[in-house]
């Protein structure tokens, strides 16, 4: 789908609307949907609907790779710490060979298969993480991925249930999220 290109009055609003968002984790954050990087602004609070996704359906997924979650939330793994996961508790990734300053993905096609992007359409629902940290990138076909301090964010296909981790440390590239978009494991 191709969108319309941001005028100038929308980037005025978009300005007025960061200038006046109030502080706050734990509120969905509402994404510009033309503004690639742009850090969300914040919105009323109300429930998981709000991201198109029914509470517990199965994600939404885009043929060249990528799904729609619930929600990104802070959560507590006994091995780990702090780390991301997504509305239905599965763990969420950063790979190495992508960038955070500027915000850059790497992975596409068979990658984006094996490790789905979190994509949005204009809204990101968070928990227990600063919104701040929380942003957004264009991919080549056209969906806006989440990130997280700038690190582009992914699920990886082989964690078979909420909670597993099988996708820490592979190939010594992809690394759990913490809720700052470092490394999960302290490294960075």
């Amino acid at each position: 789908m191709r969108r319309p290109p941001v005028s100038l009055a929308a980037a005025v609003g978009l300005s007025a609307v960061l200038a006046l968002s109030a502080c706050g984790n734990d509120a969905p954050a509402q994404l510009p949907a033309s503004a690639p990087a742009a850090p969300p602004t914040s919105a009323a609070p109300s429930d998981q609907q709000q991201t198109g996704q029914q509470p517990g359906a199965a994600p939404e997924t885009n043929p060249n790779g990528g799904y729609w979650p619930a929600s990104i939330n802070a959560a507590e793994n006994k091995k780990l710490g702090t780390i991301v996961t997504d509305g239905d508790g599965f763990t969420l990734y950063r790979f190495d060979k992508d960038s955070n300053h500027p915000s850059r993905t790497t992975c596409f096609d068979a990658c984006a298969q094996k490790w789905p992007p979190v994509l949005t359409r204009n809204k990101i629902v968070f928990n227990g993480i600063d919104r701040n940290a929380l942003g957004t990138i264009q991919r080549s076909d056209g969906t806006y991925q989440v990130t997280l301090g700038g690190w582009p964010v992914y699920r990886f296909a082989d964690d078979a249930k909420p909670g597993d981790i099988s996708g820490e440390a592979v190939q010594g590239t992809w690394f759990t999220l913490a809720p700052s978009g470092k490394k999960a494991n302290g490294d960075d």
